[in-house]
């Protein structure tokens, strides 16, 4: 671009000097071009100079001469077009991770119901959403209830029923929360705070568990994600053994997955921070590219 400029600048002011010399000394021009003619032309010229009417016509057809005789000047390159992208337009490229970011308000693009399911498919049957619940049924059987029965705890059979309950919890959660925001056209990306305070910044996460961004952008009631605890937390009602398929049992996993969804706002808000750390700990070089795939 700079040297495009340099280039247009230099040959505009060759152009500037090169007809304020053809006006400056016209005359000078004329008789360059008079005395390159052939013999006949200048005694016809000549004959003709009697008349000044006649003078004052030719002078014009020899400025005309000199001027088609000049060679051709290149033309001048124009500058490209500024970019009409609004800035940081790059921000606003929608990760399909576990916790999508919402981009500031300047490049904020509202999304489309395709742009929803998108993020509903990867979220809920995309290899973490198949991969993780089965360390959540390892470890649920090295530590479990008291009181759960033997099927429960023992055995490959006890370790698909505790994967099968994670999976459904997994997926009623997540169908919820994305059938409550699409007809609420509620916005399923997180916004972080503007504040460099970590109390502030922790509190405002912790907020937007309860009231998020429309997709108009403005805020309300984040009705999806009690949705999404009630999906997860009832849905046991018809999975889990005698004794924990209550509605006391129920509302407790409730409280449980609400948490959750504070916890991930919490880590979505301090990404940045906790993230070089685990670049320096090579943990995304650990990870296949369809973990976290981007569009």
């Amino acid at each position: 671009m700079t040297n495009n400029r340099a280039r247009l600048a230099s040959l505009s002011g060759i152009l500037l000097f090169a007809g304020a010399m053809c006006l400056a000394h016209p005359c000078v021009v004329f008789s360059q071009n008079v005395g390159s003619q052939s013999p006949p032309t200048l005694s016809s010229q000549n004959a003709s100079s009697a008349a000044p009417d006649q003078v004052n016509k030719q002078v014009p057809l020899a400025d005309d001469a000199v001027v088609a005789t000049l060679p051709d000047a290149p033309m001048p390159q124009q500058d490209e077009p500024p970019d009409q992208s609004p800035p940081g337009a790059a921000v606003a490229e929608t990760h399909l991770n576990l916790f999508p970011i919402l981009p500031p308000r300047l490049t904020r693009a509202p999304l489309t119901l395709q742009d929803k399911v998108r993020i509903y498919e990867h979220k809920t049957f995309g290899p973490p959403a198949v991969i993780l619940p089965a360390f959540g049924a390892g470890f649920g059987m090295i530590n479990p209830p008291s009181k759960y029965p033997k099927d429960w705890k023992d055995g490959a059979a006890a370790f698909g029923r505790n994967y099968g309950y994670r999976v459904a919890d997994h997926t009623s959660r997540l169908t919820g929360q994305f059938l409550t925001g699409a007809l609420l056209h509620e916005d399923p990306r997180y916004l972080r705070s503007t504040s460099s305070n970590p109390f502030a910044r922790t509190v405002h996460a912790l907020v937007f568990t309860v009231f998020d961004k429309t997709d108009s952008g403005r805020t309300t009631f984040a009705a999806s994600n009690f949705a999404s605890a009630a999906a997860g937390g009832f849905v046991g009602m018809g999975i889990l053994p005698d004794g924990y398929n209550d509605v006391t049992h129920a509302e407790q996993h409730m409280a449980s997955e609400f948490l959750q969804i504070g916890i991930g706002n919490v880590l979505t808000e301090f990404e940045p921070q906790w993230g070089p750390w685990a670049k320096k700990l090579r943990i995304p070089k650990l990870l296949p590219g369809w973990w976290t795939p981007e569009h």
